[in-house]
C-alpha cells in the first residue's frame, strides 16, 4: 500500500511540475506568438514525423533483440516476438506511472517465457547503465563540437554577456573537472572505510561490474553495436522530423543529437515530457535562430507525435501479446 501511494505522489508531482512549466511557457505568449504556434501545427508535413517515429518503433525493436543478449548467458532464451512487446508495453506503462514500464516488463517475460523477474530486473539494470554512459557519451560530442554555441547561450542567458567568451573556457572547464575528478578519487581511497564512502563505493563497484558484465556475453560487440544502433535511431527520428517545417528543415545531425541529449533529461524531469520536453525543444533550437513560438511549437508537435505512438504501440503490443500466446498455447495443446 506504501508502495502505492509513493507511485501516486511521484507521479502527482511530475505531473504537476509539467502542467507548471506548461504555464509559465505560455504566460508570456502574444496573441502573434499563440497564430504563429497554430500555423505551425496546422501546416506541418506529418508524414516527416511518421517516417521519424517509424525510426522509434525500429529503436524499441533493436532494444528488444539487445535485452535478449543479456538473458540468454542466464540460460534464458525469450521469443523476440515476447520480447519486443514487453518493450512497448514497458514504454506505455511508463506514461501512467514512474517506473511502472520496467516491472511490467519483467513480468511480462516471466508470464509468457518462464524467466524468473529479479534476472530479468538484473538485466535491465545494466541496460539502463549502458544508457547512462551512452548518453553521457554524447554529451561529451556536443560540448566538443558544439561548444561555442552552448557558451554563447550561456554566457548570453546566464551572465549577462553579449554571448561571447574567450576560447579558453573550455580548457578551464575540463581543467575543473579534471582536478574535481582527482579530488574525489583520492577523497574516496583516503576515506573509504566511512560508512558513507563505503556505500558511495559500493554503488561505484557496482556500476562498474554491471559494465564490465557486458564482455562476459557471447557477442559483446553486437550488444555494443545494438546499443549505438539504439540510440542513432533516437538521433535519426529527430533529425527527420526536423523536415516537417521549413523553419527547422536546416538543422543538423548534431542539432538532433543535443535534443536527444537534452530531452532525455526533459523526460526524466516530468511524467511523460509533458510541459518540460517541448520547452528543451524551444531553448535548444533557439540556440541554432529558429524563433521561440516555433521551437515551442515544433516540440509539441514532436511530443505529440512520439506520445502517440507509444500509445497506439503499448495497446496494439496487448493485444498481439495476448492473442499470439493464446494462439500457441493452443497449438501446444
Amino acid at each position: 500500500m506504501n508502495k502505492l501511494l509513493s507511485n501516486i505522489l511521484k507521479f502527482s508531482l511530475s505531473l504537476g511540475l509539467g502542467i507548471l512549466l506548461v504555464w509559465l511557457a505560455i504566460r508570456n505568449l502574444t496573441g502573434d506568438d499563440i497564430n504563429k504556434m497554430k500555423d505551425a501545427f496546422t501546416r506541418a508535413n506529418y508524414w516527416w514525423l511518421l517516417a521519424g517515429a517509424a525510426f522509434g518503433m525500429l529503436s524499441n525493436f533493436i532494444r528488444a533483440l539487445r535485452w535478449k543478449q543479456l538473458l540468454e548467458p542466464l540460460g534464458y532464451k525469450p521469443g523476440t516476438a515476447n520480447t519486443f512487446y514487453a518493450v512497448l508495453i514497458m514504454y506505455f506503462g511508463n506514461l501512467a506511472f514512474p517506473r511502472l514500464g520496467e516491472v511490467s516488463r519483467c513480468a511480462i517475460l516471466n508470464r509468457y517465457e518462464g524467466i524468473p523477474i529479479d534476472k530479468s530486473i538484473g538485466t535491465m539494470i545494466t541496460e539502463r547503465l549502458v544508457d547512462l554512459v551512452t548518453i553521457l557519451l554524447i554529451g561529451g560530442l556536443l560540448f566538443i563540437f558544439e561548444f561555442d554555441v552552448l557558451e554563447a547561450y550561456f554566457n548570453k542567458t546566464f551572465l549577462g554577456g553579449n554571448g561571447t567568451q574567450g576560447g579558453s573556457l573550455k580548457y578551464i572547464i575540463l581543467g575543473v573537472g579534471a582536478a574535481a575528478a582527482l579530488f574525489g578519487y583520492l577523497f574516496l581511497i583516503q576515506f573509504k572505510t566511512h560508512p558513507l564512502v563505503a556505500k558511495a563505493l559500493g554503488i561505484i563497484n557496482g556500476f562498474m561490474e554491471g559494465l564490465k558484465s557486458i564482455f562476459k556475453l557471447k557477442n559483446p560487440l553486437l550488444f555494443i553495436f545494438y546499443s549505438f544502433l539504439v540510440w542513432l535511431c533516437y538521433a535519426l527520428m529527430v533529425v527527420i522530423a526536423f523536415n516537417a517545417l521549413p523553419e527547422t528543415s536546416g538543422m543538423t545531425f548534431m542539432v538532433g543529437l543535443a535534443l536527444v541529449f537534452f530531452g532525455g533529461f526533459a523526460y526524466v524531469a516530468t511524467q511523460g515530457g509533458i510541459g518540460a520536453y517541448p520547452l528543451v525543444v524551444r531553448e535548444v533550437l533557439f540556440l541554432y535562430g529558429v524563433s521561440a513560438a516555433i521551437g515551442y511549437a515544433f516540440g509539441w508537435i514532436v511530443w505529440t507525435v512520439q506520445t502517440i505512438m507509444v500509445l497506439l504501440a503499448g495497446v496494439i503490443a496487448l493485444v498481439f501479446l495476448a492473442t499470439s500466446n493464446k494462439t500457441e498455447t493452443k497449438r501446444k495443446a
